[in-house]
């Protein structure tokens, strides 16, 4: 699937690597287990995904999220659904929801033309820092699910971390690591 994907996705999109860690805004680094993995953002000012919306689409449809990532674990497919966030939280509901939908969108194709059989596991993931000073509040060291998202099984809301490890998440939705 991680092949299909990348066919998919114009590497433009290609979020930068280094190593196993693929690297968000900010210095935000999301370690990956192994090398079975893709990862893409649609919020990308240079490229608009979606141009064929007009200069000022309807409120919301242009909305995305900050980067997605595919993850292939012991034959399953895990779909990181990824907004950051520096202060306010504004938004993050809806940018993760387009981000899901355009997934939905993408795997409904893939299986209507045979490319996979099984739903993704999907993964929602908010990344902020609530505070300018990461020392003054403590950096939460496993994901907490605080907060719920009513498109995503698991949604997981990470604090002051710059270190990310995805294996962690898998783990936590009972996927064998």
């Amino acid at each position: 699937m991680i092949e299909i994907i990348q066919k998919t996705i114009h590497e433009r999109y290609f979020l930068d690597k280094a190593g196993r860690d693929w690297l968000l805004a900010d210095k935000v680094k999301l370690r990956v287990p192994h090398r079975r993995s893709l990862a893409f953002s649609l919020d990308n000012q240079k490229h608009p995904p979606l141009a064929f919306f007009g200069g000022s689409p309807p409120a919301d449809m242009a909305k995305m999220c900050d980067a997605i990532v595919a993850l292939c674990h012991r034959e399953k497919l895990y779909m990181f659904i990824i907004e950051q966030k520096t202060r306010h939280l504004d938004d993050h509901e809806k940018q993760l929801a387009n981000g899901k939908l355009f997934c939905d969108w993408l795997f409904s194709l893939y299986k209507r033309y045979g490319y996979c059989k099984e739903e993704p596991i999907y993964i929602g993931l908010l990344v902020w820092q609530p505070r300018d000073d990461p020392d003054k509040e403590e950096a939460t060291d496993s994901p907490s699910e605080t907060r719920k998202h009513k498109l995503f099984p698991k949604f997981f809301e990470i604090r002051n971390k710059l270190d990310i490890s995805l294996r962690e998440l898998v783990k936590d939705c009972g996927g064998k690591v």
